[in-house]
């Protein structure tokens, strides 16, 4: 015969232990377009939708300019419309501005009007109309979110200028600076422990 015990009381929750550390492998999803077999970055933090100029597009001047994360220039030197499959079960038409950039992103632009979402987890892009997904791949890009430029001229664009460093993706494999050490002295038993 089986019995159930009902103890009395709140019952112990689990405590969520969480640190920060550098990535030991890049988080940058990358998906591959059927068509021209293009590999996009899929980046939610840039405004707009890039592809690479070629170097004969690059003797033309720029008509626009770009922001980077970085408060670098970014030369716009012309649109492209493209036709875009990624195993979704529709095509995906879509004008693209070629720029100075050296990997094609897919920008917020782009996800947001095709209701596109990333799952860096299972290293897809999910299509929220379809239902569908496809499969991509992590790998690492030494890349900053584009921006629309507006104005250049603020405190903030000044000190990023004068700090880049700070814009630039922490490196895992790069040494530590400092030896500081912190710890904590305590006295006896602790309060609470867990088994």
């Amino acid at each position: 015969m089986c019995s159930t015990v009902h103890m009395a009381g709140k019952r112990n929750q689990q405590r969520i232990a969480a640190t920060y550390s550098l990535p030991k492998e890049s988080r940058r999803l990358f998906i591959r377009d059927r068509i021209t077999n293009i590999s996009f970055l899929v980046d939610t933090g840039s405004d707009v939708s890039l592809i690479p100029a070629n170097v004969y597009q690059k003797r033309n001047s720029s008509q626009q300019t770009l922001l980077a994360a970085n408060s670098s220039n970014i030369n716009v030197y012309g649109q492209k419309t493209l036709s875009s499959n990624f195993n979704l079960r529709r095509h995906f038409i879509w004008t693209f501005l070629i720029a100075d950039v050296s990997t094609p992103i897919l920008g917020a632009d782009f996800l947001h009007y095709f209701a596109l979402v990333p799952d860096l987890r299972n290293k897809c892009l999910r299509d929220t109309k379809t239902k569908l997904q496809s499969v991509g791949h992590l790998k690492y890009a030494n890349l900053h979110s584009v921006q629309i430029s507006i104005s250049r001229d603020t405190v903030f664009h000044k000190l990023l200028k004068e700090f880049p460093s700070i814009t630039k993706l922490p490196n895992p494999n790069q040494p530590v600076k400092y030896n500081t050490v912190y710890h904590i002295v305590t006295k006896g038993p602790p309060v609470v422990a867990n088994p």
